[in-house]
């Protein structure tokens, strides 16, 4: 494996603290709109146990993990580097975080764990340019994420808009946030439900 350069994790690091810091104030809201805010309240908190255990898909040098554990959140990881990207297992082990490699054009071996949050950022544009099926990708996360879990992806807009065509179908809530910086990125948000309508 050739040499990470510090610089690399630190970058790693700095962009998925500044992610989860959005993420999670996009998730708050959402979470508690049925619970309307009084005029002076401060945002609530998400729930103590909300997010337990988190997918990083395109998981780089465990950036989401460190940030989580950064800002405190008791959540465990699993940092999943696809096997055709470069393999940085050993920086995400030397971390002491859990991680795999795994092709994304196949089945992920979950039984019996489900996740809360799947997490992906690049990763849609990644499997279009190595000829896999996005929408097998999103069938497989809607069969390894809990009623109710949560679904991030960050990518490009054309990748984005072609996932939330498929979130859609497959039933989930969708919602595409513009980052408004004049870059071609996009958020997509997604909650599994609970009951299929």
């Amino acid at each position: 494996m050739e040499r990470i350069q510090q610089d690399d994790l630190n970058e790693d690091f700095e962009s998925s603290l500044s992610a989860l810091r959005n993420y999670w104030s996009l998730l708050t809201p959402l979470i508690f709109s049925d619970h309307p805010k009084r005029p002076g309240d401060e945002d609530p908190l998400p729930p103590y146990n909300m997010i337990r255990n988190v997918m990083d898909m395109n998981a780089r040098y465990g950036g989401l993990n460190a940030a989580f554990l950064e800002e405190g959140k008791s959540v465990w990881v699993m940092n999943v580097v696809p096997i055709k990207a470069r393999n940085t297992l050993p920086v995400i082990f030397d971390q002491g975080f859990a991680g795999v490699l795994h092709d994304w054009c196949e089945p992920f071996p979950t039984y019996p764990l489900t996740y809360d949050m799947l997490h992906a950022n690049g990763l849609l544009s990644y499997l279009i340019s190595e000829q896999c099926s996005i929408t097998n990708l999103l069938l497989e996360m809607d069969r390894i994420l809990r009623p109710e879990g949560w679904v991030v992806l960050s990518d490009e807009a054309r990748s984005i808009e072609k996932a939330r065509s498929i979130a859609t179908q497959i039933r989930w809530e969708a919602r595409v946030i513009d980052l408004e910086n004049g870059s071609n990125q996009r958020i997509l948000v997604c909650q599994k439900p609970f009951v299929r309508k």
